[in-house]
């Protein structure tokens, strides 16, 4: 069998470990595999040259089969309003020893900057760029481990899965990419599995989104809404969408926006 036919089976092995787990470092791969990690980072790389694969800090997952995501700071700045009205929301929920978790994304993002009201008040989140904020604020805050994508600043991957299992939230708040009457839903795979995690953990979910994911449904399904109590959207929804969750059983409250506010 000739070198070039050899790299390709070789490759083929890859990608169906990365499949397999999710997400998973060069050291894993060079370990289940016996290659060198040399040979590893050389095969990933042509894999993700192929658009195949995308490299984590510290790993590498199935690239999504879907546009091209747009940063952080890209997505923050759309429907700035929106998030900022959901937040204001979201906090009225909330009880001062309450243990939280929070997902990662630019309207958990929002909710999370308004938690200095809330010094004694217990976090859990898989978004570093959140911890960071909370710490800064003095609150107790948990982070699991896990590998970091860039666009997102999430943790994700079987470390961060195996960290959640092992923890119990009153409430978790969750941004989505999409939710329609039957499910939730997220681009990113990994990502998915990580807010699956959270939600069982949870005695309460409560969705924050603004009304552009209102009757959107994306690739990966996270949980059937009929996990959701409470939804919290903007008055920019839909209001005969609002009242179809309600007809579901699901809370809403619907955020004001304040068209004046300094960003």
């Amino acid at each position: 069998m000739n070198k070039s036919i050899l790299k390709e089976k070789r490759k083929e092995r890859i990608m169906e470990l990365i499949r397999k787990l999710g997400v998973v470092s060069i050291e894993d791969l060079s370990r289940e595999l016996g290659l060198s990690t040399v040979t590893i980072r050389k095969d990933i790389k042509e894999l993700e040259m192929s658009g195949l694969v995308d490299r984590l800090w510290g790993g590498v997952s199935i690239k999504e089969p879907s546009s091209i995501e747009p940063s952080f700071s890209q997505k923050y700045t759309l429907n700035i309003l929106e998030k900022k009205a959901i937040a204001r929301a979201a906090i009225n929920l909330l009880n001062p020893e309450d243990i939280i978790g929070i997902s990662a994304g630019t309207t958990a993002y929002e909710f999370a900057r308004l938690l200095y009201q809330f010094p004694s008040i217990h976090v859990v989140t898989y978004g570093l760029n959140i911890a960071y904020i909370l710490a800064k604020m003095g609150i107790n805050v948990v982070v699991p481990g896990g590998f970091l994508r860039e666009k997102s600043f999430a943790l994700v991957g079987e470390e961060t899965v195996s960290f959640l299992k092992k923890i119990h939230l009153d409430k978790c708040f969750m941004g989505v990419d999409g939710i329609d009457m039957e499910i939730l839903t997220d681009v990113n795979m990994s990502e998915a599995a990580v807010n699956r995690t959270m939600i069982e953990r949870s005695k309460e979910l409560i969705v924050i989104a603004d009304h552009t994911k209102l009757g959107q449904r994306k690739l990966t399904p996270i949980a059937p809404t009929e996990r959701v109590k409470v939804l919290i959207t903007d008055n920019k929804a839909d209001k005969r969408l609002l009242e179809a969750f309600e007809n579901k059983g699901i809370k809403v409250i619907v955020g004001e926006v304040k068209d004046e506010e300094d960003l």
